[in-house]
């Protein structure tokens, strides 16, 4: 998502299971040889069509620089349509990875309130899968707190002036905090990566990045607040959604500059590096405003400065919130380069200012405790 996030996910999702068919004509293997050392390149699609992501130069481009796709998969669109866009990329040898999204009265997002909904989607997942005889390789597990605003296939809700109507409030997302909720959803959600494994299904769990900051305090408070047990499950990969586009915009209001803000993903990339290696991912953006009407990247030189300072960090997997904003921009190929071409560069000075802004972060998770404590 908002986001994505969405990502990021790109390290899973290429790994390639001998599949055995499920029927009749046997579907061309898709060649990805990967392995956790090798750099996996991801982009969500959220609104495309299967018209637009079919277009030629669109998958001349993913095949050239070897990208993986993750289309949103909403609920009641898991028909013919679905199977007409996995054919021509089996064809193409264009890996995809399912990104399901729940109806937008169960809030779109996996999180504690919907865990159920989620795991009862899946069945309907591979019951597509098993009529139009396409493996689900790879499902990104979208963890975040529910959003309920009107919206549509096509482009969510449209912006205004106050939050848009059913988008979740800082204040409701406080009220919604609770210790007893949060662990009664790990079952559920270690349920959900059961299921996955049962289909041979890598299991790609999301998370909102100031939840790095319970990787540091042992605490549980920010993955909570930001939709539930993200990292208390053992999911077989993490993508943390980490926009650069929007930080300089919200941290701007608290003196940071460019700088500062790239010395903080610098940071956050150092500390889920040391947690989880080879299998994190880093979804960077965005390209497109998405659910959450987020700031947009300019251009690809901006995109090119943060994934510097992640590659600088240990990261070497990354994902694009989205490709839609990749392909309607002037330079549509600058995008790919930016990530595959560019070398990584450990930020010039140390920002005291970003590592207070940690440090606040780390004191605030033990207010928001207090909050759980129901």
């Amino acid at each position: 998502m908002k986001k994505i996030s969405l990502f990021s996910v790109t390290i899973a999702v290429a790994l390639l299971f001998n599949i055995t068919a499920l029927a009749e004509a046997p579907r061309p293997k898709i060649p990805l040889q990967f392995s956790p050392d090798k750099p996996q390149l991801l982009v969500t699609a959220e609104y495309m069509t299967v018209d637009q992501l079919t277009r030629p130069e669109t998958m001349a481009l993913l095949k050239k620089y070897q990208v993986l796709v993750a289309p949103c998969i909403r609920a009641g669109k898991l028909d013919e349509n679905l199977d007409r866009l996995f054919t021509i990329y089996e064809q193409e040898g264009i890996t995809i990875v399912f990104w399901p999204l729940l109806p937008r009265g169960q809030g779109l997002y996996l999180n504690k309130e919907h865990a159920d909904d989620f795991y009862n989607y899946l069945d309907q997942i591979y019951a597509w899968a098993e009529k139009y005889n396409h493996p689900v390789q790879a499902l990104i597990v979208d963890i975040e707190p529910p959003n309920y605003q009107k919206g549509s296939d096509e482009s969510p809700e449209a912006k205004t002036k106050a939050a848009p109507q059913g988008a979740p409030s800082f204040g409701s997302v406080l009220k919604g905090l609770s210790i007893r909720k949060f662990n009664a959803a790990k079952p559920k959600f270690m349920a959900i990566q059961d299921k996955l494994h049962q289909h041979g299904t890598i299991a790609i769990s999301t998370a909102l990045d100031l939840s790095v900051v319970d990787l540091v305090t042992h605490l549980n408070a920010f993955q909570d607040l930001q939709g539930g047990p993200t990292m208390s499950v053992d999911w077989d990969y993490v993508s943390f959604m980490h926009f650069g586009s929007n930080n300089y915009p919200t941290l701007h209001k608290l003196g940071f500059n460019w700088d500062d803000c790239r010395y903080l993903s610098y940071r956050i990339g150092q500390i889920i590096y040391k947690k989880y290696g080879d299998k994190v991912a880093v979804s960077t953006g965005q390209t497109l405003p998405g659910e959450g009407h987020g700031a947009i990247y300019q251009n690809a030189d901006e995109l090119a400065k943060d994934i510097e300072v992640l590659k600088a960090a240990g990261i070497k997997h990354f994902g694009i919130y989205d490709l839609q904003g990749i392909v309607e921009s002037k330079d549509p190929e600058s995008w790919f380069k930016a990530v595959r071409e560019t070398p990584p560069k450990k930020p010039q000075t140390k920002s005291l200012k970003s590592e207070c802004f940690l440090r606040t972060l780390e004191n605030a998770s033990l207010l928001l405790e207090m909050f759980r404590l129901k």
